[in-house]
């Protein structure tokens, strides 16, 4: 089967933060099972905020980011979780997306510092999701105990999360190939109005 291709969408925008080499990570685990990826840093990306405005929309960030998502098969979104919720600046980017997204899968996975590893960061984003016509998978890759999850060269230091991640994306994929058979193959329903 072709390579699919699936963003990891960063959002966090924290000088210190340590939500970066989980999504290298996440990256890398993509790549190794022989897929496409990009991640999509959004401090980086430096999104305006949305205001529905023609002169956003045509901000050429606004641009790129949305092409990389219209051409993924499937995405990782990964959120730190603040203040029992996912990001802003995720929320904003968000935003700015409409079809995109339609009928796709995501993951959605979390980080945070405590034992619980940003599951309501995580379960939050998926609400958010499904208003895009998105299809959020059940499974996730929740970061627990941030600080415990990388030394401070970079390596990993908590080997379980390799499975997680690689069974993650295997469902990801699945949904991934089953999703665009779908979309090439059969009529989406039409709302009357």
């Amino acid at each position: 089967m072709d390579p699919l291709f699936i963003p990891v969408v960063l959002g966090s925008i924290r000088r210190n933060r340590r939500s970066y080499l989980p999504a290298v990570l996440l990256t890398q685990r993509i790549e190794a099972a022989g897929h496409r990826t990009e991640l999509i840093d959004l401090r980086a990306a430096r999104l305006p905020l949305y205001d529905e405005e023609e002169a956003t929309e045509a901000d050429p960030a606004v641009v790129a980011f949305k092409a990389t998502l219209a051409r993924s098969d499937a995405s990782f979104w990964l959120s730190p979780e603040y203040n029992h919720s996912f990001t802003g600046v995720i929320k904003n980017a968000i935003d700015h997306l409409h079809g995109e997204l339609r009928r796709k899968p995501v993951a959605c996975c979390g980080l945070a510092g405590a034992a619980h590893g940003g599951v309501r960061a995580s379960e939050g984003l998926k609400t958010v999701l499904i208003e895009l016509h998105a299809v959020p998978i059940r499974e996730s890759v929740n970061f627990s105990d941030a600080r415990t999850l990388f030394d401070a060269g970079g390596a990993l230091l908590r080997a379980e999360f390799v499975e997680r991640i690689d069974y993650v994306l295997a469902d990801l994929v699945w949904y991934a190939r089953t999703l665009g058979w779908g979309r090439e193959h059969l009529p989406i329903p039409q709302r009357r109005r």
